[in-house]
């Protein structure tokens, strides 16, 4: 079930990386409209400098995770790793996922479940094969 785990791990690291995004644009709004006083606009956007490093820093560990999560994904093709992918990769939910690919609910779990399945069976075949390789050697 490892391969759960990394997917899992790249679509919370997306979504902490939209979270960030958002709390640093909503920061640049309040500084375009913090005319009130310099030190105020100073204070802002040194808060700014310091989470904007911070969102480099995520990014860059969500391109690390999201990488093996692709290594998973590309075992499928067509729509069961499409809505994957939206979901785990853009860290899209089920109801955005169908609009946007016009499908039903139902069908997006249906590739849902179907692609875990194909997912599942390569990875555990992967794993068997493996250890009976172990034990041929041993």
């Amino acid at each position: 079930m490892k391969y759960m785990e990394v997917l899992k791990k790249a679509r919370e690291a997306e979504l902490c990386v939209q979270a960030e995004l958002e709390h640093i644009e909503r920061l640049h709004r309040i500084m375009r409209t913090a005319g009130k006083s310099q030190r105020y606009a100073e204070e802002i956007a040194d808060k700014l400098t310091r989470l904007e490093a911070e969102l480099n820093d995520g990014i860059d560990r969500a391109v690390d995770i999201k990488r093996g999560a692709l290594c998973v994904l590309s075992a499928l093709d067509g729509s069961e790793r499409a809505v994957l992918y939206r979901y785990y990769i853009l860290g899209e939910d089920w109801r955005i996922i169908s609009e946007k690919m016009y499908l039903s609910e139902r069908q997006v779990y249906y590739y849902r479940k179907s692609a875990l399945k194909k997912i599942d069976d390569r990875f555990n075949k992967r794993s068997v094969l493996w250890r009976s390789e172990q034990e041929l050697r041993s």
